[in-house]
């Protein structure tokens, strides 16, 4: 008796095993350290417009946006050479309870990390996200660039090997087939 399997023996293609097959898939460029980039000047100061256009308040040291962008050029040369030398040490966080949006009397802690770690943190994410929001796949939806909202726009019905119809939810109890032409 012949033995038959739905699936190949062989995968049609291997995972990517190290970052450099993710960010490289055809191996057409190297990829180095990545470090430098986040803090170079023009990068701090990109990273710095972002902070100051979002607005918000000081975290735990008491700084406000207008206190950090009185000094900018010695805050981010300060940051800069923290970061090179390997020295930057973020402060803690300022919590603060904020009431929970729809449910009265209840509160969330928040945390408000000072205008320097905002501008770090920005930094970082001014390199690193364009390398990896690409590899996120269509469907994930749960990043401040790919809303939940948007998830549920693009919920598809899409067939399966069988030919039958599979409705793909936002939940797992929401995968369910569905005998629909």
């Amino acid at each position: 008796m012949t033995r038959t399997s739905s699936t190949p023996e062989k995968p049609l293609c291997q995972p990517p095993r190290k970052l450099t097959d993710w960010l490289n898939p055809d191996g057409q460029r190297k990829v180095h350290s990545l470090v430098d980039k986040v803090y170079q000047l023009k990068n701090l100061r990109v990273a710095w417009d972002k902070v100051k256009a979002n607005r918000g308040s000081g975290g735990i040291d008491g700084q406000s946006l207008e206190a950090f962008e009185q000094g900018l050029d010695e805050h981010l040369t300060r940051l800069h050479e923290e970061l090179r030398t390997d020295r930057y040490q973020p402060l803690p966080v300022r919590r603060v309870d904020i009431p929970k949006a729809g449910k009265p009397g209840e509160w969330r802690p928040l945390g408000i990390p000072a205008v320097t770690a905002r501008v770090c943190q920005q930094a970082l994410l001014n390199v690193v996200e364009p390398i990896f929001e690409p590899l996120f796949d269509d469907s994930s939806f749960g990043y401040p660039t790919r809303s939940v909202g948007q998830g549920r726009a693009a919920q598809t019905v899409a067939g399966d090997r069988s030919g039958r119809r599979v409705d793909r939810g936002c939940r797992p109890e929401g995968l369910f087939r569905v005998d629909r032409p």
